[in-house]
C-alpha cells in the first residue's frame, strides 16, 4: 500500500516587497495545516516575503514575472510546473494570476488552479484601466478551477464583469494574526523617539504610496487640520512611486515638518500602538489588511466609503466613512475625532470586536485549507494521495 502524502501547494505572487498581498500569502503559508499541506511560495527572488518565508522554513521558488507579454516569463513559469509535482496552484494578483494559470496549462500536468482577486482594481470607477485586462481575465476563467474574492462587493462586481461565475466563485475574507496586536503597547517610547508626548494627536496611514491609496487628499486635509489643531501630527507608513511627489506636496503645503514619512516597515503593529487615529482615504480597495490591523490594535478609523472598505466598516458604528477624493470631508472627520474622545473610545471598541470576531488568520486558513481539500478531491479523486506522485 502506498503511503499517504501531503497535498503540495504553490502560492504564487509577482512581487516580494511588503504589502497586503504579500502579508496574506505569508500568513496563509504559515497557518495552513502542515500535517495536510506542503506549501511553497513562488515570487521575485528578493524582498520581505522571501526573507520572512525562509525564516519559517517555507520553500521559495524565485521567478520574475513581467507585467507585459514576455516569452522569457512564459518559459520561466512553465518550467516551474514541468520540473515539479504540485497538486494545487494558488495565484494572487493580476500578474501572477495571468502567468501562473497560463504556465500551468502549458506544462500539461494535472494541477488544481485557484486564483484570488485581492481587489477588482480595473473595475474601479475612480481610475482608468485598459479594457484588455478584463478580457484577459474572462479568458483565464476557463483555465481556473476556483476563483476567490476577498469581499462580497468584489464577488458581485466579478459576476457582473464576467470574470467570476457562480460555479467557480467563492468569498473567503482575509484574516490577520490577532495576537500580534493584542495588548501590544510601545506608545510612550515610540512617541519619544519622534519627540512627541501625550498631548500630541497622531494620525496614521499605512499603505503603498500609490494613487489608489489617496494620500494626496490626506495631505491636503491635514494642512487644514494642522492650522486648527497645532497638536496634530501625521505618520505615513509605506513606500512607493509617489513618495517624492507626496513629500514635495507636503513642503508646498507647509506641513512637511509635521509629517513623518516612515517608509516601508515590518513593525507596523508597534507603530500602530503609538497613533491615535487611523486614516485610509483610498480611491478603491479590495479588502485592505491595514484596516484589519488598525482595528485589531483598537484604533478608531476614518476611511473612504468605497467597496471593500464598506464591507467591513459602517459609518458611525465602527468607523467614520467619508466620500472619495473629498479633503473637506476628511478635515471634518479628523477634527471630530480630535474633539470627541467618547467617539474615539466607542469606535475603538467596536472595530476591535469586528476584527476579532470575523477576520482572524485561523479562520481564513481553515476555509482555504477546506477549499484546497475539496478541489483536490474533485480533480484527483478521494483515493490515496500517494498515487499521484
Amino acid at each position: 500500500m502506498m503511503s499517504t502524502k501531503k497535498i503540495r501547494v504553490l502560492e504564487m505572487i509577482d512581487d516580494a516587497s511588503i504589502g497586503g498581498g504579500q502579508v496574506h500569502v505569508l500568513t496563509l503559508a504559515k497557518y495552513l495545516d502542515r500535517g495536510e499541506f506542503e506549501v511553497s511560495i513562488a515570487c521575485k527572488g528578493q524582498g520581505f516575503l522571501v526573507d520572512e518565508a525562509r525564516k519559517l522554513g517555507i520553500d521559495v521558488i524565485s521567478v520574475s514575472m513581467d507585467n507585459h507579454i514576455s516569452l522569457k516569463t512564459f518559459r520561466e513559469v512553465t518550467r516551474i510546473f514541468r520540473r515539479s509535482n504540485f497538486d494545487i496552484l494558488h495565484t494572487h494578483g493580476g500578474t501572477a494570476g495571468f502567468w501562473g494559470r497560463i504556465g500551468a496549462s502549458a506544462a500539461r500536468k494535472p494541477i488544481v488552479r485557484i486564483h484570488s482577486y485581492h481587489g477588482m482594481h480595473y473595475l474601479s470607477k475612480n481610475y482608468a484601466f485598459p479594457w484588455r485586462l478584463r478580457v484577459a481575465d474572462q479568458f483565464l476563467l476557463c483555465l481556473t478551477d476556483k476563483v476567490i474574492c476577498v469581499c462580497p462587493s468584489d464577488y458581485k462586481k466579478g459576476l457582473e464583469a464576467g470574470i467570476v461565475n457562480e460555479k467557480k466563485g467563492i468569498i473567503i475574507q482575509n484574516g490577520i494574526e490577532i495576537e500580534k496586536f493584542r495588548n501590544f503597547n510601545r506608545r510612550k517610547s515610540l512617541r519619544a523617539e519622534y519627540g512627541l508626548d501625550e498631548s500630541a494627536i497622531v494620525f496614521g496611514n499605512v499603505g503603498r504610496l500609490h494613487v489608489q491609496k489617496g494620500q494626496r487628499y490626506l495631505l491636503e486635509a491635514f494642512q487644514s487640520v494642522k492650522s486648527k489643531q497645532p497638536q496634530a501630527w501625521l505618520w505615513v507608513i509605506g513606500e512607493g512611486e509617489l513618495r517624492g511627489e507626496l513629500e514635495k506636496l507636503a513642503q508646498d503645503l507647509g506641513i512637511y515638518n509635521s509629517i513623518h514619512f516612515l517608509g516601508e516597515r515590518t513593525d507596523v503593529h508597534e507603530l500602530l500602538s503609538a497613533i491615535d487615529v487611523f486614516v485610509l482615504p483610498s480611491l478603491w480597495e479590495g479588502q485592505p489588511i491595514s484596516i484589519m490591523e488598525a482595528g485589531a490594535a483598537g484604533k478608531p478609523i476614518i476611511a473612504t466609503n468605497v467597496d471593500g472598505i464598506a464591507d467591513i466598516l459602517t459609518d458611525g458604528k465602527n468607523a467614520l466613512l467619508v466620500p472619495v477624493k473629498d479633503p473637506n470631508a476628511l478635515v471634518a472627520a479628523m477634527i471630530r475625532m480630535i474633539e470627541d474622545s467618547e467617539l474615539r473610545n466607542h469606535l475603538s471598541v467596536s472595530i476591535k470586536a469586528t476584527v476579532f470576531d470575523g477576520f482572524t488568520v485561523e479562520k481564513m486558513a481553515k476555509k482555504l485549507g477546506d477549499l484546497y481539500q475539496e478541489t483536490y478531491a474533485m480533480r484527483f479523486g478521494k483515493g490515496d494521495r500517494g498515487g499521484f506522485y
